[in-house]
C-alpha cells in the first residue's frame, strides 16, 4: 500500500514564537520536511535564501500567481507570502510528512478548497507578551508592531480553522506538544 506523507499547517501571529520552535522541531524530528515559502519581503538579520524563505521581487511572485504555482499565497503587512505545489507535492508523494508555516488568510484557503491537512494554530501566552516579544526582535518600526499586533487579534479570532491549538509560554514544551500533535497524526488509521 502507497503512503503519502501527512501536510502539517502551522500558523500564529507574528511574534509568537513560531520560527523558533520550527528550528527546534527540526532538530528533534529531523526526518520531518519543512516547506520554504516564497516572499517578496527583505531578509531579517541572519536569515538566509533558499534556507529560511525564497525572497523574490513582488514582479517574480506576481507571475508565479498568473502561473498557479502556489499552493496558497497571501498578502500580509504589504509583503506577498506563498507556498508552491512543488515543494509540498514532492515530498507528501515520496511519503514524508511536512510541515507548512502559513498565516491564517493560508490556512483558511486550504480550508475552503478541502485541503488534506493537519491545522495547528499557536497562540501567544498574551497581547502584551506578544508586543513585548516583537519590541525585542528590533526589527520592525513602532507602526509595523501596530499592525502585526492588530492582524494578530484578528487572526486569534480564526481558532476555529484548526484541529489543535497551542499556547507558546515555554518554546521547549511548545515542541514538545508539536512533536506529540506529530506523532498522534502519524498513527491516525
Amino acid at each position: 500500500m502507497e503512503s503519502n506523507g501527512i501536510v502539517f499547517i502551522l500558523s500564529a501571529p507574528s511574534g509568537t514564537g513560531k520560527t523558533t520552535a520550527c528550528r527546534l522541531l527540526k532538530q528533534r524530528l529531523p526526518e520531518l520536511k519543512f516547506s520554504v515559502s516564497h516572499t517578496t519581503r527583505e531578509a531579517r538579520n541572519g536569515e538566509t535564501d533558499g534556507i529560511d524563505y525564497h525572497f523574490i521581487s513582488q514582479k517574480d511572485f506576481e507571475k508565479k500567481i498568473q502561473r498557479g504555482k502556489f499552493l496558497e499565497w497571501a498578502k500580509i503587512h504589504k509583503q506577498y507570502y506563498g507556498t508552491a505545489f512543488d515543494t509540498v507535492d514532492g515530498h507528501r508523494k515520496n511519503g514524508e510528512d511536512i510541515i507548512i508555516e502559513i498565516d491564517v488568510q493560508g490556512a483558511q484557503f486550504l480550508r475552503d478548497i478541502n485541503y488534506k491537512a493537519v491545522f495547528i494554530f499557536m497562540m501567544p501566552p498574551s497581547l502584551k507578551e506578544l508586543e513585548e516579544r516583537l519590541n525585542k526582535r528590533e526589527t520592525e518600526s513602532e507602526n509595523t508592531i501596530r499592525e502585526r499586533l492588530e492582524v494578530g487579534k484578528k487572526e486569534i479570532k480564526q481558532l476555529t480553522l484548526y484541529d489543535y491549538i497551542l499556547t507558546n509560554f515555554d518554546v521547549e514544551e511548545t515542541v514538545e506538544n508539536l512533536i506529540s500533535i506529530i506523532r498522534a497524526e502519524r498513527c491516525r488509521k
